[in-house]
């Protein structure tokens, strides 16, 4: 019995591990890992159970009754196996965007065109081309022309992007990741993360439990009821923010790999669009054996 545990307890950390290696990344989010690896259900269902009244629960009848209904053991392993890959790969990912940013960016590109087309493939097209869809692609293209955030980020902003993050977090498709690069707060908050910045980091946490209480019922609830038309609108998102992700480009003007200003990288950078999109369409697969 005890074997039994332990296995599911290593279980759950090693789907923990796959979701922050997917998350770190703006491409593909963690909780199509959890989709894929069949804990999407029980992590929505634990994270809709919070609200108001939890702490309430806390002290009025203790922690066994608080521990159990919101299934708090299955979600601290699964957080601490997700914290584990952001302390192992955060500062590979920030020194590769100093080094190498065309091929990170370009592989970044690929992920979020092959979930584009993975998730926009299994709705009605009625979702991706009405109010949804267009919408959603309006929205995520208009990010392309926003100005970078500076390397101090704006606490505030910090708060609110941790808000969207584990809203987005908690649709498979969109990764929290994602929203922080169309916030401008990708770059801020692995910089953040790697020097251990406990006042952004601290506000950033206060923003994911926000987040958390205020919107996991909802969507649990719209992706019940409404599923094609969040899918369009997540899908649209994340065609439009490609634009965000095109490798070539200076400030807020897109270049053709002929026009760089220096080494356009292209063979080099072409072939990691094609592993990003190649890496979905193999997750898919996934999805669809344990299926």
């Amino acid at each position: 019995m005890r074997k039994q545990r332990y296995v599911a307890i290593l279980s759950i950390f090693a789907r923990g591990l796959a979701m922050g290696i997917a998350e770190i990344v703006p491409g593909i989010s963690g909780s199509t890992i959890a989709l894929i690896t069949g804990i999407y259900s029980r992590m929505i269902n634990a994270l809709a159970s919070f609200s108001a009244a939890s702490m309430m629960l806390l002290f009025r009848e203790g922690w066994r009754p608080f521990y159990e209904r919101h299934d708090v053991g299955f979600l601290l392993v699964l957080l601490v196996g997700m914290a584990f890959s952001y302390w192992v790969l955060a500062n590979v990912i920030a020194d590769l965007l100093e080094t190498r940013p065309l091929y990170v960016w370009g592989f970044f590109f690929g992920l979020v065109a092959g979930a584009v087309m993975q998730i926009g493939s299994s709705i009605a097209w009625q979702a991706l081309t009405i109010v949804t869809g267009i919408f959603g692609f309006l929205v995520g293209a208009s990010f392309a022309f926003l100005p970078a955030q500076a390397t101090e980020p704006w606490l505030p902003l910090v708060f609110v992007g941790g808000v969207l993050a584990v809203s987005a977090w908690m649709l498979p498709g969109v990764s929290g990741s994602l929203v922080l690069l169309l916030l401008g707060l990708y770059g801020p908050m692995l910089a953040a993360l790697t020097s251990l910045n406990l006042i952004v980091l601290s506000t950033f946490v206060l923003g994911l439990l926000v987040g958390v209480v205020a919107f996991a019922r909802l969507i649990q609830h719209l992706l019940q009821q409404y599923r094609d038309g969040m899918l369009g609108l997540l899908t649209g998102l994340m065609a439009g923010s490609l634009m965000v992700l095109w490798p070539w480009r200076i400030s807020t003007d897109l270049l053709w790999p002929t026009d760089y200003s220096t080494d356009p990288q292209w063979v080099g950078v072409t072939s990691l669009i094609v592993l990003g999109m190649a890496t979905v369409f193999l997750l898919g697969f996934a999805s669809r054996r344990v299926d």
